[in-house]
């Protein structure tokens, strides 16, 4: 009875260890996706699939100093809206502003060019009077000669003088333009979202950051999409994103879809562009996209028993056993 009883548990055990390899092989055929909430396994029909990501800035911008120097005001705080053009903190701008001060009174001064108008016109007036003496035979030919070589010499003096003026003009601009190059300025309508230097702190060129502007009017939902359904997913698709934070869904476009892979998931990054005119969305938000089109499942068997997915980027062995989660 004993010797039965062996018999039965050995065969009991032999069916068990054969049973291994169908069941890990049902597990890999199942499928498995770290990004969709519905794993494919299904044979026939329709699939929904939603897939999480996160919001971010459609623009996120490192506003940074032109020039170099000690910072002397910031002007916003965190959390600040500011618009295009606003002085958001300014360098200390002294030295600049006498330069300014000082090229503007240069190109206002004219005292060269009247003088040499002034000759000019002399010059004329002396060389039109040898010339009637001259038709009368009264003047000597060297006498007008010598009268139209100064009438000469007075205009290239008038056109020094104003060329001078232009000169000084164009200066004045240049030192104009370094004085506004002291301001930092906003690029773009957004809010301010960090602060890097106080006041009193030098700008050097290795950290030239003085704050960090995000555009919070639009956002990117970003998804990351496993390879074998970025066929769901096409440029210009009309998407439901549901914002967690929120609690709402709300419409949205698909703005990119990334060319690579990421080896290490087997995913492709999807851009989501969304409306926040109103202000009710975050970036940093997590949020789940449903696709616009359904995927209809046609799981197929893998071509090898031994082989199963682990995890992104992973084959084990079924023969290890203890390697398998």
């Amino acid at each position: 009875m004993s010797s039965f009883t062996r018999v039965a548990s050995l065969a009991l055990v032999v069916c068990g260890i054969a049973a291994v390899p169908a069941i890990l092989f049902a597990q890999d055929s199942g499928g498995y996706s770290r990004t969709s909430r519905q794993a494919p396994g299904y044979q026939g029909g329709s699939i929904t699939i939603d897939y999480e990501g996160f919001t971010i800035p459609k623009f996120d911008i490192l506003v940074a100093a032109t020039e170099i120097g000690r910072l002397d005001a910031v002007n916003v705080e965190v959390g600040d809206r500011v618009s295009k053009g606003d002085v958001v903190a300014k360098l200390e701008d002294g030295l600049q502003a006498e330069a300014v001060a000082t090229a503007r009174w240069r190109a206002q001064m004219h005292g060269e060019t009247d003088a040499a108008k002034a000759e000019t016109t002399l010059m004329k007036l002396r060389l039109e009077q040898l010339q009637s003496l001259a038709d009368q035979d009264v003047a000597r030919p060297d006498e007008l000669k010598r009268a139209f070589a100064d009438w000469e010499i007075a205009k290239s003096r008038e056109l020094g003088a104003m060329e001078q003026d232009q000169l000084r003009k164009l200066e004045l601009s240049r030192y104009e333009l370094q004085l506004r190059r002291r301001k930092v300025l906003a690029p773009m309508d957004g809010v301010v979202a960090e602060l890097f230097h106080a006041p009193g702190e030098y700008i050097t060129p290795a950290d030239p950051a003085v704050i960090r502007l995000v555009v919070l009017d639009e956002l990117y939902g970003v998804f990351n999409v496993p390879v074998e359904e970025i066929g769901m997913v096409h440029l210009g698709d009309k998407v439901q994103v549901f914002m967690t934070g929120a609690g709402k869904r709300v419409r949205g476009e698909v703005a990119s879809i990334a060319p690579d892979i990421d080896g290490e998931s087997g995913t492709i990054k999807v851009k989501v562009l969304l409306d926040n005119k109103a202000g009710d969305l975050r970036s940093g938000d997590r949020c789940r996209m449903k696709p616009a089109r359904p995927r209809t499942a046609q799981q197929s068997p893998t071509s090898s028993p031994l082989v199963r997915r682990i995890g992104p980027g992973a084959m084990a062995n079924q023969r290890g056993v203890s390697g398998i989660r």
